[in-house]
């Protein structure tokens, strides 16, 4: 294992192989001090605005319930977070609630959907200019998340390896790997289905497929507990895949090479799932918006394109660039970094901050 910070802008950096409870020893103990206080601040939200807080042993009951369909979707999943507890000294169904935080509030009792926003950009490798296919995102969420979040290259035995941006203890969340896939996150409406798996699980599965037939299978493979989407660069193009508790359908970039997505279906199968749902901060607008300035490129699309559509303000503080608002349920969310992920290369550009005031730091895996 190996441990490396290296500048004020930059975040940690894991090194870590080995079969799956050796990967989650070795992130434990790495994160030992990180994971207590992200726990609490997990539980903390999960109480935020609530007149009565949820009781805590039903809410880790709750979390450990999950680990039986996670099992069942992958035994080396289950194992590694198991290994995290290992090293860290907390428990199983403490590392499984950081992973659930979005479904177990579900299980207990109610919750609302979880608000996040995210724009999505894919570019295939033909359009661009550095011949290198990418995929990138503003992460539109909680800034109080930003003292728990790494970046972790996992290698397991067997699988392809992976890097990924997230949270201390999640199983995955977004990045890349070494077959070519690159993965963005986005909040879409969709109904729950409290007895099936959580997001994060889904999201690992497909860091270990290889095309987009793998990836589609890891996606069904077991029924999800809550909706999500998927922006992806692959070797086969750029794909998105709207994920909803009981079905998920599959959207393909668009004839020039390029791809936007935000926080509402465009499959027209799932278009009627927009109607009616609170959909996240101008999520038409910022579509239309990173269209309009994508158009305006005739030639090759550079990283640093990109980076100027994620820093892009037009509609603030809703904006692309997302800036704290007196919204009352979604305004303390900003931009808290932004993505840019180019598996061919094995490099991901990351701010530690809204894009439009923070340099993009690169990472590589290999």
């Amino acid at each position: 294992m190996a441990t490396e910070t290296r500048s004020k802008t930059s975040f940690p950096e894991i090194d870590v192989a080995g079969a799956p409870r050796e990967l989650g020893q070795q992130i434990g103990e790495a994160t030992r001090d990180l994971l207590p206080p992200l726990f609490d601040h997990v539980l903390s939200r999960m109480n935020q605005n609530r007149a009565t807080p949820l009781d805590t042993a039903d809410v880790l009951a709750a979390a450990d319930s999950y680990f039986d369909i996670a099992q069942h979707y992958s035994a080396d999943m289950a194992e590694e977070l198991r290994g995290i507890a290992e090293a860290s000294n907390l428990t199983p169904a403490q590392i499984m609630l950081i992973n659930a935080r979005s479904e177990v509030p579900h299980r207990v009792g109610g919750g609302s959907a979880p608000w996040e926003g995210c724009t999505t950009i894919a570019v295939e490798k033909e359009r661009a200019s550095a011949g290198v296919g990418l995929v990138g995102q503003n992460w539109d969420n909680d800034d109080e998340m930003r003292p728990f979040s790494l970046v972790i290259k996992r290698r397991p035995t067997g699988k392809p390896a992976n890097m990924t941006w997230g949270q201390a203890g999640l199983i995955a969340y977004m990045g890349l790997n070494d077959a070519g896939l690159g993965v963005a996150l986005n909040a879409i409406p969709g109904t729950m289905n409290v007895d099936g798996l959580p997001w994060y699980f889904t999201v690992r599965g497909v860091y270990e497929a290889t095309d987009i037939a793998g990836v589609n299978e890891a996606i069904g493979r077991v029924d999800r507990a809550r909706p999500g989407n998927l922006g992806m660069i692959t070797r086969e193009g750029a794909v998105d895949f709207e994920v909803m508790a009981g079905q998920h359908r599959m959207v393909r970039g668009d004839d020039d090479g390029l791809m936007v997505h935000t926080n509402h279906c465009l499959h027209p199968e799932l278009a009627d799932v927009n109607e009616g749902a609170t959909l996240y901060g101008q999520t038409y607008e910022r579509k239309s918006r990173s269209h309009s300035i994508l158009d305006e490129k005739s030639g090759t699309v550079a990283v640093d394109d990109v980076k100027a559509i994620l820093s892009d303000h037009e509609n603030h503080p809703t904006s692309i660039c997302r800036h704290p608002n007196d919204d009352p349920n979604s305004g303390s969310d900003r931009s808290v970094i932004s993505m840019i992920a180019e598996p061919d290369a094995g490099r991901m550009h990351i701010t530690n901050g809204n894009p439009c005031d923070n340099p993009y730091e690169i990472y590589e895996l290999n």
